[in-house]
């Protein structure tokens, strides 16, 4: 029974403290390595936390920075806009001031040569009727000089006729001849 004893209650409670000294140290160092692992792990997820805080924070700056540059761009484009719009517009506006001038000059030429075409029609109207009432002239002149020479064929006719019929008219008889 001793060596029963020994072999299955001595040896083995030995064995068992043997194990539960190291068990109980490997469970302490394990329980250590845990805290440190924990540690290490809870400093390492803060250390990433910060990180990403940081990446977050550079981002949204970095994202600010150019909402901003894109708003300043914008207002740039806003500003050449209303730039472009407002000087077009003045030159628009120039335009039609000068285009109304001009328009206000030439109505004025068309008003004075108008004015300059009824004159010369009407100047023409007037040498019209002074070359009709010229040429009316001359014809009546060339009627009045044909009845004159008519009437003045007709007077030496007659004058002719009784020139004829009176004794005055007729040549005295010729001389005799002398004889010989």
């Amino acid at each position: 029974m001793k060596k029963t004893l020994v072999t299955y209650l001595l040896v083995p409670g030995i064995l068992l403290a043997i194990f539960l000294f190291f068990y109980l140290g490997a469970v302490k160092e394990m329980e250590a390595k845990a805290k440190a692992v924990a540690a290490a792990k809870a400093l390492a997820d803060t250390e990433e936390a910060a990180r990403k805080a940081e990446i977050e924070r550079k981002a949204n700056e970095d994202a600010e920075r150019r909402q901003q540059e894109r708003d300043a761009v914008d207002a740039a484009k806003e500003a050449k806009k209303e730039a472009d719009y407002l000087a077009v517009m003045t030159q628009l506006r120039t335009e039609a001031t000068d285009y109304s001038a001009q328009a206000d000059k030439l109505a004025k030429e068309v008003g004075a040569l108008e004015i300059a075409i009824s004159d010369a029609r009407s100047n023409k109207e007037k040498l019209n009727r002074e070359t009709f009432d010229l040429a009316k002239e001359v014809e009546l002149a060339k009627i009045n000089r044909r009845n004159s020479e008519i009437e003045i064929q007709r007077m030496i006719e007659m004058t002719g006729k009784k020139m004829a019929t009176t004794s005055v008219a007729l040549p005295p008889p010729p001389p005799p001849l002398p004889t010989k």
